[in-house]
């Protein structure tokens, strides 16, 4: 009976072997050295796509690109690993390396049924005149059932890891680098991992062992679209999103916050470590509520807490809405400033 049950097993992974497509980048002209790789990609994404699927492969060497690569559906891009398969980003202007059907705000269909995992993408040759905040590695939206693994971002000038609407997505083990080395303070966007909310009414996602060193405006980002009064998938007024995690990272030396909270309902931030940034380790505004921070570390940054109204955003008076919200069991550590909580009378903290 059990060698029955053995054989149905291997039965099953043989079949699922052969029904996962595989398609070697090299054979369809996408080589490590060529002057610039992008339409030979691209035209291997939706060649993939249109067959119903599968995952492109990208041997070991670097690869130059020049211009976006937009990603379609059920197509997955696998390098060998982070040292070995490079993505170099070259250009004067701005533009991101991989986007999805728009950035803009819309009725856009959701990229689903992608990972992308064991490359690098090294942004440190744009050298664009001005700053946008459309210059990264990934730029999609919406995006659902999609995995982002053992990833290394670097030097992109706007944040690395920017995507926004997104529904059962898991991002791991990414490291960031220099993610938003173009930002200024004054500026939007610019971090290392920034995810944009209110594309669905459950926007579940987990970032869990990422490392961001050294990025601008903050290293973990999350954000609601609403602060810009725009609707998202045709949706008016915007769907409030909410279910998400972000744990056991580690956030360091930023040029402004570590982990950035600006407007989100029901999500955690628990243990992570956060030091040594110029603004606050932790960094929450816009609005808040249902939302749990504890068990983080946050040293020798200038706060190491701090909460408070988007009194600078277009439209906005200020006060939000700040709700429910837990601040438990973090340790705080010469911070300049440990905890500045600047809400209206009346919220309620829950300690």
């Amino acid at each position: 009976m059990m060698t029955r049950f053995k054989l149905f097993l291997c039965l099953i992974v043989l079949f699922g072997q052969a029904d996962a497509a595989i398609y070697e980048a090299a054979e369809y002209f996408v080589a490590p050295q060529m002057w610039d790789n992008s339409q030979r990609l691209q035209a291997l994404v939706d060649k993939v796509h249109s067959e119903g699927g599968g995952t492109i492969q990208l041997a070991s060497g670097q690869y130059i690109f020049r211009s976006t690569i937009h990603w379609r559906s059920k197509v997955c891009l696998q390098g060998v690993s982070v040292q070995s398969t490079i993505l170099k980003m070259i250009g004067t202007s701005n533009w991101s390396l991989f986007m999805g059907e728009s950035t803009k705000q819309g009725d856009f269909p959701a990229i689903e049924s992608v990972r992308f995992e064991h490359f690098t993408v090294d942004g440190y040759g744009m050298k664009p005149t001005s700053y946008s905040t459309d210059c990264k590695a990934f730029n999609i939206r919406p995006l659902t059932d999609a995995v982002f693994d053992d990833l290394v971002l670097r030097g992109t000038p706007a944040t690395s890891l920017g995507v926004d609407f997104l529904n059962r997505v898991l991002i791991n083990n990414v490291r960031v680098i220099e993610g938003g080395r173009n930002w200024t303070e004054g500026k939007g966007g610019g971090s290392g991992i920034g995810i944009g909310l209110r594309g669905y009414e459950d926007e579940n996602f987990i970032i869990t062992n990422c490392i961001c060193v050294g990025c601008g405006n903050n290293g973990i980002f999350v954000e609601d679209q609403s602060r810009f009064g725009n609707g998202a998938n045709g949706r008016q007024p915007m769907t409030e999103g909410k279910g998400q995690i972000i744990r056991g990272n580690i956030v360091k030396n930023g040029r402004n916050h570590g982990i950035s909270i600006q407007g989100a309902r029901h999500i955690s931030v628990i243990d992570n470590l956060s030091y040594g940034n110029a603004g606050a380790g932790f960094y929450g505004n816009y609005f808040m509520s249902d939302v749990l921070i504890s068990s983080n570390q946050l040293l020798d940054n200038h706060w190491g807490i701090y909460i408070n109204p988007a009194s600078n955003v277009k439209g906005f008076d200020g006060t939000g809405e700040f709700r429910d919200i837990t601040i438990q069991g973090n340790v705080l550590k010469r911070n300049q400033i440990p905890t500045q909580i600047d809400i209206p009378e009346g919220v309620e903290i829950r300690n």
